[in-house]
């Protein structure tokens, strides 16, 4: 499956700003628990879990919107029998993409003990990279 790239402008910002954002709060645990790793890799595992997380909700979104990146689609309406199961397998996909994710979470926290601060910090680094793309916005609309 091809992936459509990302269009929007703000939401490039967004993405970056997040993976330097997770990345500085990983060299900050490093250095605040005396190099020690288990902070910067709980930071390096919560900010992993959000990519994951946002890829299978954009995933969800595009295939809703028709831009897979796949070529064409189709022009015949489906089916009421055929609508239902594809209402319902879309339905599973859905439940079935924050399964993983509550998978990746324990598996990041329980076996493979990452810090709990640190995971906390890597999933907090999108919020922090949309709060400083509003501010962008504010101050390019004054």
């Amino acid at each position: 499956m091809t992936r459509v790239p990302e269009s929007d402008a703000s939401l490039r910002r967004v993405r970056r700003d997040a993976v330097v954002i997770c990345l500085a709060s990983a060299a900050a645990a490093l250095a605040a628990m005396g190099g020690r790793p288990a902070g910067a890799l709980g930071v390096l595992a919560g900010g992993a879990l959000m990519a994951v997380s946002y890829s299978a909700i954009r995933g969800g979104v595009d295939r809703a919107l028709g831009r897979t990146g796949e070529g064409t689609e189709q022009a015949s309406r489906p089916l009421p029998r055929a609508a239902s199961r594809a209402a319902a397998w879309a339905a599973f996909r859905f439940i079935a993409r924050y399964g993983v994710i509550a998978v990746l979470a324990w598996a990041i926290l329980v076996p493979l003990h990452a810090h709990p601060l640190g995971v906390f910090a890597g999933v907090t680094a999108p919020v922090l990279a949309i709060g400083i793309e509003a501010l962008r916005l504010v101050r390019q609309r004054r």
